[in-house]
Parts: C-alpha cells; sequence; structure tokens
C-alpha cells in the first residue's frame, strides 16, 4: 500500500479530521478504496489516552498509570477491577449499593453521607436516638412501646394516670409518692398509718375507735381507768396485773384473802373481827369479854398487838371503855335588854354570861363584857365599849383542868395501836380491866 502524504485535501472522498476529544476512539473509513490520513496517524483504529493524549498503537508497552491494554486488533482491554470506555471507573466490591455507595479502588465500598454497613445498605439513624430506626438517613422512627424525638420516653400502661403514674419501659405504671393503685388513682396512706384512711396522698385519718399520730392507739371503753387499765381493741377495758372490775378501778387482795380487803395489789386488810395473814383467823376476845366495853358501846375483837379490843362509844361517851361522859350542860346565851337610859350604838352587840364546868372546870372572868361584831383576829383582840370610850382588851385564855387529853379518834371508839397517854384521873376499879 503506497503511503500518500499531502497537505491538501484535493482528492475525492477525502474528509476532515475533527479535532480528537480526550480518551476517544477514532475510525477512519476508506472511500473509493482509498484512506486519507492525517500527518503522522497509520491505519486501523486508534486510541487516545489521557496521560498520552495520541492514538494507541500496535504493539505498545503498558504505561504504568493505564488501566488497560492494547491488544493486537487495536482495542482497549480493561485491566481487571476497571471499567469504562476510558478503564477509569473501579468495580466496587459485589454487592455494595449503588446509590448509596461508592468506591476508589476495585473491591471497595465506601459509604455516602448518611449511610453505613459493609455494603452501604443501612441508613445513619439521628444522632440521640436511642429506641428507633431509620428509614432514610437522619431519621428517628420509634420502635413499639417507645416515643419522643429521640424516642427515649417510654409509653405507659393502658389508663395510667398522667401525672401521678409513670413508666421506666413500656406497658408498666408505677406510681409516685403518695399514690397507689394499679393506675395510680387512689391516694396512700402516710407510712406507717394503722387504722387510718385518706382523701389526699399521705394522709392518716383516724377511724372510729382509733387515735393517735398513725391511728394506732384504741380508744377503750369509757370510763376505763387509764392508770390501771387499758385495751387494744376499742371499747374495750384490759385491767393491768392486780386490778379487776369494770373499770380497772377495783385492787386485786393478796390470794387466798379470806376477810380481807385491799387498797392496792396484793393486800390482805382485815375486816373487824379477823386476824392472820390471810385475814382466816377470827378473834373471840369481845364474845369472851362482853362486859369490855361500857354505856352500851360496840366492842369489836382486836389481834393482842392491837390491844386485844376496841369500843365504838355513843355519843355523849368517850374513852377506851367508854366510860368517860362527855356532855356539856346547856349555856344560857339569850341576849339581855337593852337599856333604856343607853342609846344604842349602830352595831349590834351581844353579852355573854359567865359559865364554868365545860369541859372538865373553866374559869372565866366573871365581868360582862359587851362585844362588838368586829374582831381583829390578827392580835386576837375584841372591841369593848364603856361609859370612857372604846377600849382593846385582851382576850382572856380559857383554862380547862383535870380533863383528860384523849386521842380524838378515841371519840369514835377507834383507839391507836399504842395506849393513848392521860391525864390523871380517878377512874373506878371496874375501870381497870385494861
Amino acid at each position: 500500500m503506497i503511503r500518500l502524504l499531502v497537505s491538501l485535501t484535493l482528492l475525492i472522498g477525502l474528509r476532515e479530521v475533527a479535532p480528537i476529544d480526550d480518551g476517544a476512539i477514532i475510525r477512519f473509513v476508506p472511500i473509493f478504496g482509498l484512506t486519507f490520513l492525517p500527518i503522522g496517524f497509520t491505519a486501523g483504529p486508534r486510541y487516545v489516552p489521557k496521560w498520552k493524549q495520541q492514538a494507541c498503537e500496535v504493539p505498545a508497552s503498558q504505561h504504568p498509570n493505564s488501566h488497560y491494554v492494547c491488544d493486537e486488533a487495536g482495542e482497549v482491554k480493561c485491566l481487571p477491577g476497571w471499567t469504562g470506555d476510558l478503564c477509569d471507573v473501579p468495580m466496587c466490591r459485589k454487592g455494595c449499593d449503588p446509590l448509596q455507595g461508592y468506591c476508589r479502588r476495585p473491591g471497595e465500598c465506601r459509604c455516602k453521607l448518611g449511610f453505613y454497613g459493609e455494603l452501604c445498605d443501612k441508613c445513619v439513624a439521628l444522632p440521640g436516638c436511642q429506641h428507633g430506626r431509620c428509614n432514610v438517613s437522619f431519621e428517628c422512627a420509634c420502635d413499639p412501646g417507645w416515643k419522643g424525638l429521640f424516642c427515649s420516653e417510654p409509653i405507659c400502661g393502658s389508663d395510667c394516670h398522667p401525672s401521678q403514674g409513670y413508666c421506666e419501659k413500656p406497658g408498666e405504671c408505677r406510681c409516685r409518692l403518695g399514690w397507689q393503685g394499679t393506675k395510680c388513682k387512689q391516694c396512700a396512706v402516710l407510712p406507717g398509718c394503722v387504722h387510718g384512711t385518706c382523701q389526699g396522698p399521705l394522709e392518716c385519718h383516724c377511724e372510729p375507735g382509733w387515735t393517735g399520730f398513725l391511728c394506732q392507739n384504741p380508744i377503750c371503753a369509757q370510763g376505763c381507768s387509764k392508770e390501771h387499765g387499758g385495751c387494744r381493741r376499742p371499747g374495750t377495758c384490759r385491767c393491768r396485773v392486780g386490778w379487776t372490775g369494770p373499770n380497772c378501778t377495783e385492787c386485786v387482795p393478796y390470794p387466798g384473802c379470806v376477810h380481807g380487803t385491799c387498797r392496792k395489789p396484793w393486800e390482805c386488810r382485815c375486816q373487824p373481827g379477823w386476824a392472820g395473814d390471810l385475814c382466816d383467823e377470827k378473834l373471840t376476845y369481845c364474845d369472851r369479854n362482853p362486859d369490855t366495853c361500857k354505856n352500851n358501846a360496840t366492842c369489836i375483837s382486836m389481834t393482842k398487838e392491837d390491844g386485844n379490843f376496841r369500843c365504838v362509844c355513843p355519843m355523849g361517851y368517850m374513852g377506851r371503855h367508854c366510860q368517860i361522859e362527855t356532855v356539856v350542860p346547856a349555856m344560857d346565851l339569850t341576849p339581855p335588854m337593852p337599856d333604856k337610859n343607853s342609846t344604842p350604838e349602830p352595831t349590834s352587840s351581844t353579852s355573854a354570861k359567865p359559865y364554868s364546868e365545860v369541859l372538865g372546870t373553866a374559869t372565866m372572868p366573871q365581868e360582862t363584857h359587851n362585844f362588838t361584831e368586829e374582831l381583829e383576829h390578827k392580835d386576837e383582840t375584841v372591841v369593848s365599849d364603856n361609859n370612857e370610850g372604846p377600849t382593846i382588851e385582851p382576850l382572856g385564855p380559857i383554862v380547862i383542868t383535870d380533863a383528860p387529853t384523849v386521842d380524838p379518834a378515841a371519840t369514835l371508839g377507834i383507839w391507836p395501836t399504842e395506849p393513848p397517854t392521860e391525864t390523871p384521873v380517878t377512874l373506878n376499879d371496874s375501870d381497870n380491866e385494861a
């Protein structure tokens, strides 16, 4: 084949060669059996690589930066892992998402923003999403039972009170302080409240029959002694040890006490005529000595330590044997007639006549005095009137002689354990039986 080198397009069928694009494949078609080429070109298909900007000739060696080779036919053949007309498109890992992934070298699978995974087939949820997932990038679609922007709020059980209840995981209903019940709609009593109710949280309103801060104390039966009684149930009265009776006001005598009483628990105070630790020994002194008490006095037998007997004297008598008469003669207290010649004073006065033999022998001044109703107790004086004007005179003492000193209890026939001390009194021989 004869190569013709011409610089002008003169022959029929010769066409003008367009500018060569980077990486384009150029083919020249013969016209009338003749192919006219620009200067520097040879016949056959040619490839213009980016790095070379000239046609690929056969044979040609592989350039280090090329991802292709030229075969004997002048065709471009991509190296393994590369594709495309220019063999500049790397082949990503098998299965790499074509939309959400990419690669720069063969076998890679790099994820675009918002996706992750070996094949870039998983979306990235909204940062902070706790119990949710995504269908598209930066979404937080909550799992069942969760709510909120970040799916961090559990959905409580059905009908759980919105303010009095809460939950830490879906479906439950926990009550806040002061509330209770499956739905947290009932108030809770004060902790420790025993027998009380509530109308609001942490209250303790006592039920009937109970009292106290925590309604822990029962209200006992009316009249039940607070000192000697108590109760465990309202309206009852349980006696403490040593006490008895409906209201626990009666002491329990010593066990086995026969004829005795008590003033405090476990005592045995013998009734008249009985003695002994258990008051089971009958005293018979009065039975054996019927004339011990005089003047129809009542004789009560006593133990030897207590004097064997006591006499209960009738009115007007006293003494161990009721042998002393104590009747006081009647006194004439009739006020005197006023003097016709005297002018009556504004204050009333009385006149006392002299008397004697009161409680034995008593001596009083024999003069007659007029006493006003005004007495000055502080100085123990009386005010008297006479012709010379009012004067203040001391009240004379009352002197009692030959009267025995007797214990006041003896007037009732109750004598002390020790014989009373008496002043010398003349008694008959029959009175010396003691």
